[in-house]
């Protein structure tokens, strides 16, 4: 979401890696930005899905727009928990929804 566009995502993959490190088990998915084929973005997302803890039902295709969250993970050194998900509606400017769903408090 920013300020004036509210967006939704389906989550596809959910992984541990590590970086800073030439270790094979590295997945450097930091590198990925746009795939410039769709060979290309079809195994950026095996890579992510074959990674994944869980099978989420969800996958994507060349074009979808994907969004990757990283943070700190410490069950090793320079570990990361990812998160990846493709870009399911948009809506931008009046049309936004007016809140998140929350349900409102009534005073």
């Amino acid at each position: 979401n920013t300020l004036t566009e509210k967006n939704e995502y389906e989550i596809l993959a959910v992984f541990k890696t590590v970086v800073y490190t030439d270790s094979p088990e590295a997945f450097k998915y930091y590198r990925f930005t746009d795939a410039q084929s769709p060979e290309e973005f079809d195994a950026y997302i095996e890579k992510c899905k074959g990674l994944s803890l869980y099978d989420t039902g969800v996958s994507a295709e060349y074009g979808d727009k994907l969004i990757t969250l990283s943070t700190c993970e410490y069950s090793r050194t320079n570990g990361r928990i990812v998160v990846v998900a493709k870009k399911v509606t948009e809506s931008s400017g009046a049309n936004a929804p007016a809140n998140d769903g929350a349900a409102e408090i009534p005073s």
